[in-house]
Parts: C-alpha cells; sequence; structure tokens
C-alpha cells in the first residue's frame, strides 16, 4: 500500500472495509503488511475515530474506545507539552492546523492504520490552541488481537501523523523567544 498522502480519497478508503464515522462496507481488507489477506470472517470493520480540537484530549475516552473483548492489546501514546526542547526552557506551545485538511488527514490516517494491521479500532485526536507545560496534544490509540501489532500500529500512526498532516506547532521559550520548529 502506498503511503498517505493528502490528497487520498477517503471514500476509497472506506470501501476497503473500514468504519469511519459510523460510515463502511465491513468487505475484506489487506493485513499489515499490505498483502491481500482477507478479514477473518465475522470479524466487524475497525471502529475509528478521528478529530482535531480545541478541547483537552481524554486518555480515558481512547482507551474506553479501543477497548475490545476480542484486544490482547490497546496502547495508547500521549503526547505532552514538555518543558524543554534542544535543551532551550519552553513554557507553552501553540498548534495550528489547516482544519478541515487536517481533519481529512486524520480521517484518513486512522482508516490506513486500520488496513495496515489487523486492528479492532483505532483513535486519533490532536489539540490545537496554546497548551501548557504537562497538556496533553496528541492521543493516538490501537486495539489489536496481539500486542505487536498494537504497538507497531500505534507507533506507525503517531509517527505518520507527525509527518504528514497539516498541524504546526509554535514554541514559546523561557526568554521570551519562539520558535516555529522546522523552520531553521
Amino acid at each position: 500500500m502506498a503511503s498517505l498522502h493528502a490528497e487520498r480519497d477517503l471514500d476509497d478508503v472506506v470501501r476497503h472495509g473500514c468504519t469511519v464515522n459510523g460510515k463502511g462496507t465491513g468487505v475484506n481488507r489487506p493485513s499489515h503488511d499490505a498483502s491481500p489477506a482477507a478479514r477473518p470472517a465475522g470479524r466487524a470493520p475497525a471502529r475509528l475515530h478521528a478529530r482535531l480540537t480545541d478541547e483537552p484530549l481524554s486518555v480515558d475516552a481512547a482507551h474506553g474506545f479501543c477497548a475490545d473483548p476480542a484486544a490482547g492489546a490497546v496502547v495508547v501514546f500521549t503526547g505532552v507539552v514538555r518543558q524543554e526542547t534542544d535543551g532551550r526552557g519552553v513554557t507553552a506551545l501553540d498548534y495550528e492546523a489547516f482544519a478541515e485538511r487536517a481533519q481529512a488527514q486524520l480521517d484518513a490516517l486512522t482508516a490506513e492504520t486500520a488496513l495496515r494491521w489487523p486492528a479492532l479500532a483505532v483513535w486519533m485526536e490532536h489539540r490545537t490552541g496554546t497548551l501548557a507545560i504537562g497538556e496533553a496534544s496528541v492521543v493516538v490509540a490501537v486495539s489489536c488481537g496481539h500486542r505487536g501489532e498494537a504497538f507497531e500500529a500505534c507507533r506507525w500512526g503517531i509517527d505518520t501523523l507527525k509527518a504528514t498532516v497539516a498541524i504546526w506547532k509554535r514554541e514559546h521559550w523561557s526568554d521570551g523567544g519562539v520558535h516555529w520548529p522546522g523552520t531553521d
């Protein structure tokens, strides 16, 4: 399967057997190695949740959404604002997004994660606005039948989100300066 692109047609992803915002077909889908392996008979499409928000994020909500009697693992990653970066003190982060594009990219990314791994559920939320030290900026959660698959899917999900979704951060430094990472 090709890597995620911003212009990817979400309807194409839905046709391959995932549920996005309550819609989906439940047909066969590729395994995490993108081979054409069929989804086991009788297994429902993965539950998907993706949201760009200016509201606080809930790890409990992510875990609850992904919990499933068939899951041997629920892996939850939480990215939080830290007090230093590259040896400089940080007082806050601002997250800005091209909202329509970022939401579509999050929707497609949750679906692609479920296509690449035998996920039962995938959750991705990212904050926008000004966040204080210790606040959660992103939560990614995945449930699978086995821990290895859940860890791999969650790691791939957060790494791909950071690399591809139209969300940018500005660091507020303790000396009064500001910096947009990636603009050096």
